[in-house]
């Protein structure tokens, strides 16, 4: 892992029994649960490639562009923040 790079501290949320998972799988191997997930979230063979982001984003595009024909007048991006504090 590159120690030069610049990282943003988070907080991201588990179900109880993946969380444990993970803590098991870490223990296993001697690894704390941080190291374990950067692990695989940065592993080379699941990395994502620069040069699929191109194509990622291009799919995208034509995905938001379908749905907001198929439905005017909605905002997705306010559905989705009322979506998130109804879980609340």
């Amino acid at each position: 892992m590159n120690t030069n790079q610049q990282w943003i501290t988070t907080n991201m949320r588990f179900p109880t029994d993946g969380y444990m998972a993970l803590k098991l799988e870490a223990i296993s191997k001697k690894m704390s649960v941080t190291s374990l997930v950067h692990k695989k979230l940065f592993s080379k063979k699941k990395l994502v490639l620069t040069n699929n982001v191109d194509k990622i984003m291009s799919n995208l595009a034509k995905l938001a562009k379908e749905t907001s024909q198929q439905n005017p007048g909605i905002s997705f991006s306010e559905k989705l923040i009322e979506m998130r504090y109804e879980q609340w």
